[in-house]
């Protein structure tokens, strides 16, 4: 992502209302990382900013118990399920730790907690230039210029936490993805040490109860997977205490993990879920809630049973089950904390003394409208729920033309893999093709006279602006080099031929196919493409001019850059391919593609056809600009000449012609 004017080019600074980011990032967790990745590796161009309150990024680090494991494989990466061949996904973290073949050889597919944590921060690494923590962004406001007659920016106002220093930054769109936040019983909490909730828990309670050998009475809240882990740690790390576990239900209950179950969470999946009606989806939430909600590993639950049952062998019952209890509040009691609680079947009221309580009751998730409060009546919503395009963009009256999305804020629409790490890869492509098709990319306006042609490459001088010329490369030498690339070092080069179709987009748009094998075809489908189209080149010698000159080399090529998309439609590949024989052979005589001819049926399941719309051309033409008239003109000939003998005489060599 570029986040810096290119030299020699006079702008504004980045950020400004004048010069706005693409997209700014509120929080940084794993969420806003995948963001960031995609990102870098679709449009590396374009500009992105993202805020983060903690001091680098954090992810559950009140549950970073040791042992406890992931409940994911590690191929549900930051990326791997949109781009295997990234840089950033687990493999590559293990590799460059050094650990790579270890890891294989564990045969585990699910890596430690702490692993996980780890391998995010070295992620996070990458792109610390485009972060800035210990920053909690305190308001985001739409922005109306004058002379416009809609808000397309937003306002974005951060404080630093440590200074209180307060920093304003403009962009046209903001990703919302700052994450749940505590939920608490109703009736309230005491401020106490003694009591956290399940995401402070590591970092807070085990020093407030450094005495491992006392006895106490915790008070574990919750039906999940954090609150058996929390009761099974307690339980090790404490002999001689006991934990009473508070569950809303009549017992814990295992994950629903079955692979069918798991397709849930697949991306065809999510769009299925999002086509169907509000009730639909609401019944659909309830049937599958206990594959997230309210459930532990099964295997952990064999786990802790048997921990239950040698402590009654060897007659000290440790873990204390209330089952069917809603706990209403945690007061402040004379020798520690008091959690008062319900029954739900007898409606009775009861108090049981604690020495602490760890509440691990999950997260709301709520905008937070002291953030977003000049935002709210723009936000279309649905009940409680906020209404979501298919790409994760609220909806929004039309006076917003900005777009702000959320990350972890729509299960109602796309299901319960929403909250979770599964279809990250795939959300952070969606919400940034999307950002990308509404927000036009800036125009960098070259100038020359500002450039030093001791430092600039290509020179000045080299730089052909007469857009005519430039389409009469691509028109003429449309066999050209199209270029991805799947990491930082690893390009991916095809050679296709090119159609320009001037009539479409602002500066027009390529057609071309290639074979469905060739591994390029998955990096082309909302990915930022390169092409360049070799016009004539030529070696010239000096005798080719009247003036003093060392030999030289003049060539003509364009750089193109745009946004690729494969087309489903086979009526327009067909008519792409057609398109060819027409405008490579425009005679009245010539060939034109037969779209009923049987063979094209037998061979078109196998031929993936894509457009490229053309957001920039680049003309270097080197064509002895530094010379006089006179010449430049012996130099075009000579390069004519030369270009049209070589070609017949490679022909000819490789055909046997001659």
């Amino acid at each position: 992502m570029r986040n810096e004017s290119s030299p020699g080019v006079r702008t504004a600074e980045q950020g400004s209302e004048e010069n706005p980011y693409d997209l700014i990032g509120v929080g940084f967790g794993p969420s806003n990382l995948a963001l960031a990745i995609a990102a870098e590796e679709l449009d590396s161009e374009r500009t992105c900013l993202f805020f983060e309150r903690s001091p680098r990024l954090r992810w559950h680090p009140g549950m970073l118990i040791e042992g406890s494991r992931m409940q994911i494989s590690f191929l549900k990466d930051l990326v791997s399920l949109r781009n295997p061949a990234s840089p950033y996904t687990f493999l590559q973290y293990t590799k460059a730790k050094n650990r790579l073949e270890r890891f294989v050889n564990l045969g585990e597919f699910r890596p430690t907690r702490l692993e996980y944590q780890d391998y995010l921060e070295w992620v996070a690494e990458f792109f610390a230039d485009r972060v800035r923590y210990g920053t909690e962004v305190t308001k985001v406001s739409p922005v109306r210029r004058p002379g416009e007659d809609v808000h397309r920016l937003f306002r974005v106002t951060a404080r630093d936490v440590g200074t209180g220093r307060t920093t304003v930054r403009y962009a046209a769109n903001v990703v919302h993805a700052a994450g749940g936040r505590p939920r608490l019983p109703l009736g309230g909490v005491c401020d106490s040490p003694a009591v956290v909730h399940s995401s402070a828990f590591l970092p807070r309670f085990p020093d407030h109860f450094a005495d491992r050998s006392r006895h106490y009475e915790f008070g574990v809240a919750g039906d999940g997977q954090s609150a058996g882990e929390i009761a099974a740690y307690l339980m090790r790390g404490y002999p001689d205490s006991r934990v009473h576990l508070f569950l809303s239900g009549q017992a814990l209950r295992g994950t629903d993990n079955s692979p069918f179950v798991n397709e849930q969470f697949f991306l065809a999946h999510a769009n299925s879920f999002y086509a169907k009606s509000r009730p639909e989806r609401m019944a659909l939430r309830a049937e599958l809630r206990n594959t997230n909600y309210g459930v532990v590993e099964a295997g952990f639950l064999d786990d802790l049973y048997r921990m239950a049952y040698e402590d009654e062998v060897r007659g000290a019952r440790r873990l204390i089950v209330h089952p069917a209890t809603k706990v209403t509040a945690v007061r402040d009691g004379d020798g520690g904390p008091r959690v008062a609680i319900t029954d739900r079947l007898s409606g009775e009221d009861g108090e049981i003394p604690c020495d602490g309580v760890v509440l691990a009751t999950g997260y709301s998730r709520a905008l937070d409208e002291s953030m977003l409060g000049d935002l709210v009546p723009f936000l279309h919503t649905e009940g409680e729920d906020l209404v979501l395009s298919p790409d994760y963009r609220v909806s929004t009256s039309a006076e917003l033309a900005g777009g702000f999305y959320v990350q972890g804020y729509g299960e109602q629409s796309f299901g319960l893999g929403d909250t979770l790490l599964s279809l990250l890869p795939y959300r952070s492509r969606q919400i940034f093709t999307d950002i990308c098709k509404q927000t036009p990319p800036a125009v960098r306006t070259r100038r020359p006279v500002e450039v030093s042609t001791a430092s600039a490459y290509p020179p000045p001088h080299y730089l052909e602006a007469d857009p005519e010329h430039l389409y009469a490369v691509l028109e003429r030498f449309n066999f050209a080099t199209l270029i991805s690339a799947r990491g930082v070092e690893d390009p991916v080069v095809t050679h296709v031929p090119l159609t320009l179709d001037r009539s479409r987009g602002e500066h027009g748009v390529l057609f071309g196919h290639m074979d469905r094998a060739n591994p390029h075809v998955q990096l082309i489908d909302g990915h930022q493409l390169t092409v360049v189209f070799h016009g004539p080149n030529s070696y010239l010698s000096p005798y080719a001019f009247e003036t003093r000159v060392l030999p030289t080399w003049n060539s003509m090529n364009v750089h193109v850059r745009g946004r690729g998309s494969v087309l489903t439609d086979q009526a327009a590949l067909l008519a792409g391919l057609a398109g060819i024989c027409e405008k490579s052979d425009p005679g009245a005589d010539a060939y034109r593609l037969d779209l009923d001819d049987p063979r094209i049926e037998r061979i078109i399941d196998h031929i993936v056809g894509f457009e490229i719309e053309i957001h920039e051309l680049v003309g270097r033409f080197k064509i002895s600009q530094e010379l006089d008239d006179r010449n430049r003109r012996l130099a075009a000939s000579a390069m004519a000449d030369t270009a049209r003998r070589d070609e017949s005489a490679l022909i000819e060599q490789v055909f046997g012609l001659n």
